[in-house]
């Protein structure tokens, strides 16, 4: 069973008031990209959201398929980047082209808004991405670890036409975090109400990186991108294949 995430309202609060990890994330991630030897070539990006990362990409000369559930979320990102290709789909049985980089950005790969997304099945995806990524290819991606804490159960946040008030709930025994969202978007001169409740799956980064090394991935583990440090909980991994 398959959850249609992101939904107008949401995608449109995400893209206007929560751009600051891509965009933070955006400079030391084209650093890495080079320090391996790809400045140019495909990059598939999971999880593309509305395409700040893919505009980033597009603009430092990179070619960029970009994969989301999120039919609202695919739309801005074709406004933001219409040089890029986008497809909405499940990153788990999405067709992988042959690439020079796969990324991941924003924890996409804890979320079960596709209900199979578990280890077993996040092992195929990265067996299917190692076949997917040229010889000395790049996979990078970001995921929230059992160890996350939040500071508060409840947060809340404004814009100009738009407020979210977000519910946490950590369920450390099943390893799952979920955010209650209720947001209230100005339409006219009334402000609408909508609500999406989104799970987490929390995987072990070092147990991620063991099952890249045993497809044959060269595995680090990074704690952010470049200067841009992930929060707690969070870690980075950068695998290449040889």
């Amino acid at each position: 069973m398959i959850t249609k995430p992101y939904r107008q309202d949401l995608a449109y609060l995400h893209n206007v008031g929560f751009g600051l990890f891509a965009e933070r994330s955006a400079p030391g991630l084209l650093r890495l990209l080079r320090r391996v030897g790809i400045s140019s070539g495909l990059v598939v990006d999971l999880g593309c959201g509305g395409g700040l990362w893919a505009r980033h990409l597009v603009d430092a000369g990179y070619d960029v398929l970009g994969i989301d559930l999120s039919s609202d979320m695919i739309a801005l990102a074709r406004r933001r980047a219409p040089e890029a290709t986008f497809r909405t789909g499940s990153f788990l049985d999405a067709a992988l082209p042959r690439c020079a980089v796969v990324t991941a950005l924003g924890e996409c790969l804890n979320y079960i808004f596709d209900q199979r997304n578990r280890c077993v099945t996040l092992r195929g995806l990265f067996s299917r991405i190692y076949d997917a990524l040229s010889p000395g290819g790049l996979f990078i991606f970001d995921i929230a670890e059992p160890r996350i804490t939040q500071t508060a159960n409840r947060r809340f946040w404004t814009g100009p036409d738009w407020a979210c008030l977000t519910e946490y709930q950590h369920d450390r025994r099943r390893n799952l975090l979920t955010r209650r969202m209720i947001t209230f978007r100005k339409v006219g001169r009334h402000y609408r109400r909508d609500e999406e409740t989104h799970v987490q799956r929390l995987y072990d980064g070092t147990q991620l990186a063991d099952d890249l090394r045993r497809l044959g991935f060269h595995v680090r583990i990074l704690k952010g991108y470049g200067r841009f440090r992930l929060p707690q909980g969070r870690v980075a991994l950068h695998a290449q294949k040889p």
